[in-house]
């Protein structure tokens, strides 16, 4: 096999492991220590595909460092800053994943292949911005519980629909090591 395909490959499983980690953990307000490695799996993932994830490494990296500032004591009081943190975390992580789609449409071929990713995409970034909009009213309206719940459950929506990546980066990582 090519060592370019190894790489490559390598690099689709990192990202598509680190992403079903951080859905699987993730809470939507706030970073917990094993979601800050798996972005630093992410990254690596990343660094594989290096100028052809270029995208991926700025997004994985301003996430990192947004993820860092929330790990910090001066955000943990509360407040709009955290929230906007975590949106933007949130948000380079969308963007990591457009990059890393885009990225692995050259290893994949497959035309449904392409209507997935953009489907993919498509979908989750709606429900982030549903998440976005709902966590923003909740600044205003903190004490509404069920403004509270509808933003809970957008985010568990949109955890697992970023499980739906994972499985397009397995999808690229089994094309090239098939080849």
């Amino acid at each position: 096999m090519n060592k370019k395909r190894d790489h490559r490959a390598a690099a689709y499983l990192l990202l598509g492991v680190g992403a079903a980690g951080r859905a699987l953990l993730a809470v939507p307000e706030s970073v917990n220590l094993a979601e800050l490695s798996l972005s630093v799996l992410m990254l690596c993932g990343a660094l594989l595909l290096t100028r052809e994830g270029l995208q991926s490494i700025c997004c994985i990296t301003l996430a990192l460092l947004a993820e860092l500032a929330l790990c910090g004591s001066w955000v943990q009081g509360g407040g709009w800053l955290p929230a906007v943190l975590r949106l933007a975390d949130l948000w380079l992580l969308m963007g990591a994943a457009a990059g890393a789609l885009s990225s692995s449409r050259l290893a994949m071929d497959d035309l449904h292949y392409t209507r997935s990713t953009r489907l993919m995409l498509l979908s989750d970034s709606l429900i982030l911005l549903l998440h976005t909009v709902l966590r923003l009213v909740s600044l205003a309206m903190p004490d509404n519980s069920a403004l509270a719940a509808a933003m809970s459950i957008s985010f568990v929506v949109f955890s697992v629909v970023l499980l739906w990546f994972t499985v397009l980066m397995i999808k690229a990582y089994s094309a090239l090591r098939q080849r």
